[in-house]
């Protein structure tokens, strides 16, 4: 579950950790808008990241839900096929330099080009579905749980359970042992 976190220009520090509700069949409800336990935990880790500011009071927090595609990769093209609409969604938190790329993609099929930006192979991509439901959300919420566990053992300092160990590499994008799928998606806030 990745720790996210950036300074501001006055100098505070803006940090997150994603990995909490997951949504079956890509409906999102109430819960995903905001959950007090949630933040909690997100306090927590920040309260690890940095002990040395235990007693900084946190300013605010926030919640809500994130997107990530089925193959992790972002999905650009063209609208119900119509060449006159087109979009560009599921950057998944990776910030600039793939929207950087995606806008050269965007750019480019506006403007009707054919160049190696429009004849990507993201564009009009198919963004996956595999594996189907409940087995994705079924299946998420167990390596998700299992992450949750490797995580809090390493932190505490205690050996990591072998069942925990090898579930958390099944994490779409994972660094546990260098392990991880970037194409099944978790559909994980």
């Amino acid at each position: 579950m990745v720790d996210y976190y950036r300074t501001t220009e006055d100098s505070r520090i803006v940090f997150g950790k994603g990995g909490w509700s997951i949504a079956f069949g890509g409906r999102l409800h109430r819960g995903f808008d905001r959950h007090e336990r949630r933040a909690k935990h997100v306090a927590e880790a920040l309260r690890h990241a940095y002990p040395q500011l235990d007693d900084v009071a946190i300013a605010d927090t926030w919640s809500g839900p994130i997107d990530r595609p089925a193959k992790g990769l972002p999905l650009i093209g063209h609208l119900g096929g119509r060449r006159h609409l087109l979009y560009g969604v599921g950057w998944s938190g990776n910030g600039v330099g793939p929207a950087l790329i995606g806008a050269r993609m965007l750019a480019g099929l506006a403007l009707g080009s054919r160049d190696e930006w429009t004849e990507s192979p993201l564009v009009d991509g198919v963004p996956g579905a595999f594996p189907p439901e409940p087995v994705r959300f079924l299946g998420a919420h167990v390596v998700r749980t299992a992450v949750a566990r490797k995580e809090t053992a390493e932190r505490e300092g205690r050996r990591v359970g072998r069942v925990a160990g090898a579930l958390s590499t099944l994490a779409p994008g994972s660094f546990a042992s260098g392990g991880g799928s970037h194409d099944d998606d978790a559909g994980a806030e």
